[in-house]
């Protein structure tokens, strides 16, 4: 392809973006009514990387809402939720102490943009949204300090989804964990594969570890031994999950981990 068909081929991809975006405008994933607010990653208090362009997902009113899940504060550490380090129980069951997380997650606020924001990607249908929780991520994993700072050779993995919403709607996490790990420079890898057919949102925690642990297990062909280890999720409740990919881990020969979610559920 010469100078010109590399012209040509850009000029029509930019007219077929700008025409869909003219046809089908951008709204918001929370009130779905109004546009989502600039377009730089400065449009998120928390998120203001002057280095990086990031397309907002919010309108300037569910940002506030939004902003306000990243600042609620720990009842336990009475830190803000994108500074708390506090690992539920099923995490600390498994000798993990800190585990990180960048807003906090209402259950019973299923209209909240923290919600929308978990939906949006669990439905597997917004680009923006992945892109938004990859760099959300992203930031905490750099401001943490985890392994000295020092993340050359980490590998960044995910939890999976289960099977049957696997299968009917993708693993938004290897989405997300992908993107993560480009942002942050370490390496990803798919480690972890989840046989579990059910939804946890139903069960209580001791049917979650037990779930968890009877269902989750390290893919063929995966090695860990030796390596450095970040495992991503998308909300922490119980812990179970994490806490079950991380003794996999362990058994396996990881020589660090450390656990981030992007949210965890509030108490």
């Amino acid at each position: 392809m010469d100078k010109r068909d590399r012209r040509r081929v850009t000029f029509f991809r930019w007219a077929r973006r700008a025409v869909g975006e003219y046809l089908y405008p951008a709204r918001c994933i929370c009130c779905r009514e109004k546009r989502p607010e600039g377009g730089s990653a400065a449009d998120y208090a928390m998120l203001a990387d002057p280095d990086s362009r990031l397309r907002g997902v919010f309108c300037a009113e569910c940002l506030r809402d939004f902003e306000r899940s990243c600042g609620a504060v720990c009842k336990r550490c009475r830190r803000p939720a994108y500074e708390c380090e506090c690992a539920p129980d099923g995490l600390r069951a498994s000798g993990v102490r800190r585990a990180y997380a960048c807003f906090t997650y209402e259950r019973g606020r299923r209209e909240s943009a923290s919600s929308s924001l978990i939906f949006s990607l669990k439905n597997g249908k917004n680009r923006d949204a992945v892109n938004y929780a990859a760099h959300l991520l992203r930031r905490r994993i750099r401001l943490s300090g985890v392994f000295g700072g020092d993340l050359a050779g980490a590998v960044l993995t995910y939890a999976p989804r289960g099977r049957k919403n696997s299968r009917l709607y993708g693993d938004h996490m290897m989405r997300v964990a992908e993107l993560a790990a480009e942002l942050v420079g370490c390496e990803f890898e798919d480690v972890f594969e989840n046989a579990s057919p059910g939804e946890q949102k139903k069960r209580g925690l001791y049917e979650r570890e037990h779930d968890a642990r009877s269902s989750i297990y390290i893919r063929p062909g995966a090695d860990v031994s030796g390596r450095r280890l970040l495992i991503v999720d998308d909300v922490i409740t119980s812990g179970a999950t994490l806490g079950a990919c991380v003794d996999l881990a362990r058994d396996a020969g990881a020589r660090e981990i450390a656990v981030f979610a992007l949210a965890k559920t509030a108490r």
